[in-house]
């Protein structure tokens, strides 16, 4: 088995067939209601379906399970759910029966542990009540599975701290009540900002503090452990339509958004997002090939963000996501970093299995020992990257250098394979070699196992 965690997210309301599971070593079931006096349910039916969201996760549950994959729950999400779970923790009466819940949870359904995804907290209270939740759900899991026995972990925001509005504070008691940090190192941008960037870039854009590697740097000197910390993959991108024709000039695409507008995904039909499903899907997908754009499309790769980006000229449309080759880099970033492993949202945007396979492939190879190249740059080339394209006056300028220089262009060779494997036997650059991992990862999948999706 992989010496990572390679957690999947399976949203709980929608049916969604031939689960990987061997592509994972964990995976967290999205999401249980908390209800304002702390009880926690699986709510509504799956959608086109017969079956009630807790029938799906006790199927999801079972998969999993005999497929050797660890079972989570998700408690909280985005929106109103996480409003109903931050009046459940607001006070001691309903945060206690909270906790006494999240035990006899994962009793009733056989999990291997539960996860907090608080979406977020607000202020310093908001922050304590947290604190004192995960501390009192460690001690009682612990005192009824044993110590250790049942997995407690938690969502982190993509920038270090609880959420936008809490100031930064001593990680380490919340690291200590769990085993893991999850990283949303994702929806940097998208059409609710004023210019076309990725939806995750690797380093910084030019004119904004937020990225894969600046959140990943900053949670961990914050004081959060590298083996507690999880970093978020996208398997999805998003969509704004722009002002410019971003084909005449493709060295630069960052351009001001028409009135916010956005265009959904032709499958998925989520508001403002490309899935690689959507992005790939065969009838009116942007792509060919996971590196190949449909007639109509321009595929680019940023040099600076590490990322690519498509752009259909018919409709000015442009999308920021994520493919193998920008997954990779950030992978063997957070190799390198020693980062307990990583985690994806979600397994149901993906299409054939294209991503998660690359995801666990990769992770193997890691652990085998085999060394990688033309991936992520030196910490010094990165920050050499990163003072080359600040750009201050950005918003003055209203425009961006056309031609990429000299610290950009070296950085990866995109004439060639994009964090490519070579021979076994030496030593990965970006981590240390681990022991080799066993032939059989996890059994063969299961056949009809069955997923759900929901709004990012």
């Amino acid at each position: 088995m992989v010496d990572r965690v390679v957690l999947g997210y399976f949203p709980v309301q929608r049916v969604v067939g031939d689960i990987p599971w061997k592509s994972l070593t964990h995976a967290n079931i999205a999401f249980a209601y908390a209800s304002d006096s702390g009880r926690i349910t699986f709510e509504g039916n799956v959608v086109n379906s017969t079956m009630t969201s807790d029938q799906n996760a006790r199927a999801l549950i079972s998969a999993g399970q005999s497929n050797g994959v660890k079972m989570l729950v998700a408690v909280g999400g985005q929106g109103n759910f996480s409003n109903h779970l931050a009046v459940a923790l607001s006070s001691a009466s309903s945060q206690s029966a909270f906790v006494s819940n999240a035990v006899s949870f994962v009793k009733t359904y056989g999990l291997d542990g539960i996860d907090i995804d608080w979406e977020f907290p607000t202020d310093l209270n908001d922050a304590k009540n947290l604190l004192s939740t995960l501390q009192a759900t460690r001690k009682a899991l612990d005192q009824s599975f044993g110590k250790g026995a049942k997995l407690l972990t938690i969502t982190l925001y993509n920038h270090p701290y609880l959420g936008p509005g809490v100031p930064t504070v001593d990680y380490k008691p919340y690291s200590d009540a769990v085993d893991y940090g999850f990283m949303m190192a994702y929806d940097y941008f998208g059409s609710w900002a004023d210019y076309t960037a990725p939806n995750a870039p690797f380093i910084d854009v030019p004119f904004y503090p937020g990225s894969f590697r600046n959140t990943t740097d900053s949670w961990l000197q914050a004081g959060w452990p590298a083996n507690k910390l999880v970093a978020g993959l996208a398997f999805y991108g998003h969509s704004s339509v722009a002002t410019a024709d971003m084909s005449k000039n493709t060295t630069n695409q960052y351009v001001p958004i028409f009135n916010h507008t956005s265009i959904d995904g032709p499958v998925s039909g989520i508001a403002g997002t490309w899935t690689w499903r959507d992005l790939r899907d065969p009838a009116s997908g942007a792509l060919s090939g996971p590196r190949t754009a449909n007639s109509g499309w321009v595929r680019k790769w940023d040099t600076a963000t590490m990322t690519p980006w498509l752009y259909r000229e018919s409709d000015s449309l442009y999308i920021g996501y994520d493919d193998q080759d920008s997954l990779g880099v950030k992978m063997d970033y957070s190799l390198r970093k020693d980062l307990a492993g990583v985690m994806i949202w979600e397994i149901g945007y993906d299409y054939n299995n294209e991503l998660i396979t690359y995801v666990m492939d990769f992770m193997v190879q890691a652990d085998n020992g085999l060394a990688l190249t033309n991936c992520a740059p030196s910490d010094a080339q990165l920050d050499n990257m990163f003072n080359s394209t600040r750009n201050p006056n950005f918003f003055n300028r209203r425009s961006l250098p056309t031609t990429p220089n000299a610290a950009q262009s070296s950085i990866i060779d995109t004439s060639a394979p994009i964090c490519q494997f070579g021979r076994q036997g030496t030593k990965p650059s970006m981590a240390t070699a681990k022991p080799p991992a066993s032939a059989g990862l996890i059994a063969a999948a299961a056949a009809a196992a069955l997923a759900a999706a929901v709004l990012i």
